[in-house]
């Protein structure tokens, strides 16, 4: 009799063991199904660069009374928008990858017989040296760079307008005379507050070929944030009545106080966030040769879209830009000049590029250094033409061969889209 009840404790452990397993079994399952949720949602969610574009549904929906036929049009405020491509990829320019040319250069002493550091200043923020490390000289860097947009070709990003004709032409055409008249005169006014911020992280790693050639490899992060509230009225100058926004208008407004009358509002908005990698960077440089009047250097970089172009997280297509470098150590002043070419596609609009400053040797661990930055679009068509930047920075030397730097840009004109202020912070090994 004893085996019977002997063995029930067995058959309990069983049942709760197979029970447990069970409730891991669906625990698991559900985080597997809201991990592909989130990745579906992700894959599925509307690009940044489709946001404005969608305002209203992409259309503005009116007619001469909210439920008749109605007539189609874009929302101009969207137009605004039309060169985006090619002022971000300004935008981006601004913030070049950390520079490979290092905070140090090792070179061999005979007396010694070992590498030794030569005496220099810490080097440009932005701007590149015609030195170059050195040969088997290796070099990590990191840096980031915050930027929150606040203008687009001098208007202030919350506060953008636009007006047009309630009813298009087309349109009005086909209307009876008396209701011609009444709607000939309404506009449509639309008010768009518009955010745009960037954060950009850059992992480089830089190596010494030669004496005279380096090499070096930069991988981007990027996290765009967009956010826009737009409020669309009709106008009724004359106050006789005319058009209104349909019943199937996206954001229609029936019943708000801050409207004149119903079916003559509509408001939309969004708030979107895309994170992920950016482009990968990839540069080689050669140390030219030494002169009296400067040491010189050539330089290649090639950009491979590896970000999501649709994001706003990268480019859309390759980029190649050849840059002609110039500077000379002149006491404890190195100034310097960058000439470059950014060769780019029709989407991301192709740029010459220059960089002239200097940077001063304080101390032996502190250099401070100013820039200024041009960027000219080769369309020329008064839109982000001529892109002008300064630029105030230091790069310090706390221990060992640590670097850590700090830089801000200032606009000194007001083409593109444009920040007030943009920061970076960056840190820098050598060996």
């Amino acid at each position: 009799m004893a085996a019977p009840f002997a063995s029930a404790p067995r058959r309990s452990t069983a049942k709760r063991s197979r029970g447990m397993l069970s409730a891991r079994s669906c625990r698991a399952a559900s985080l597997c199904a809201l991990a592909l949720t989130l990745t579906a949602s992700g894959l599925l969610a509307q690009p940044l660069a489709d946001r404005v574009p969608s305002l209203f549904g992409g259309a503005f929906r009116t007619s001469i009374t909210p439920r008749a036929f109605n007539d189609v049009q874009q929302p101009r405020v969207a137009d605004q928008f039309r060169t985006l491509s090619a002022a971000l990829a300004t935008a981006r320019a601004q913030v070049p990858p950390p520079s490979a040319t290092g905070a140090f250069r090792f070179e061999f002493d005979d007396a010694s017989e070992s590498y030794v550091r030569r005496a220099q200043s810490l080097g440009p923020n932005l701007a590149e040296r015609a030195t170059t490390l050195g040969a088997q000289t290796i070099s990590f860097g990191f840096s980031y760079t915050r930027i929150d947009f606040d203008t687009l070709e001098g208007r202030s990003l919350r506060g953008l307008r636009s007006v047009q004709p309630a009813l298009s032409p087309s349109f009005l055409e086909n209307l009876p005379e008396e209701d011609r008249l009444r709607a000939a005169d309404n506009l449509l006014e639309t008010n768009l507050d518009f955010r745009l911020a960037f954060d950009l992280w850059f992992l480089t790693a830089g190596y010494g070929l030669t004496d005279s050639i380096d090499i070096s490899f930069s991988l981007s992060l990027a996290r765009a944030w967009m956010r826009g509230t737009a409020r669309a009225q009709i106008l009724d100058p004359n106050g006789n009545g005319g058009a209104f926004f349909t019943v199937d208008q996206r954001g229609v407004v029936v019943d708000d106080p801050g409207c004149p009358g119903e079916f003559l509002c509509a408001v939309d908005r969004f708030d979107a966030t895309a994170f992920g990698t950016g482009d990968i960077y990839l540069r080689t440089k050669w140390h030219v040769g030494d002169y009296s009047w400067a040491d010189i250097a050539l330089a290649q970089v090639v950009t491979l879209p590896t970000g999501r172009a649709r994001d706003l997280l990268g480019f859309h297509d390759p980029t190649l830009t050849p840059w002609l470098i110039f500077s000379k150590q002149i006491g404890d002043w190195e100034p310097h000049l960058n000439l470059g070419y950014a060769l780019r596609s029709r989407k991301d609009v192709s740029q010459a590029l220059w960089i002239a400053g200097t940077d001063w040797r304080a101390a032996p661990w502190l250099t401070l250094a100013v820039d200024f930055l041009g960027f000219h679009d080769d369309w020329r068509d008064g839109v982000n033409d001529n892109v002008l930047q300064s630029a105030l920075g230091f790069k310090v030397n706390p221990i060992g061969q640590w670097v850590a730097a700090g830089n801000v840009q200032l606009p000194l004109n007001r083409d593109g889209l444009r920040a007030d202020v943009i920061y970076s912070v960056q840190l820098e090994y050598a060996f």
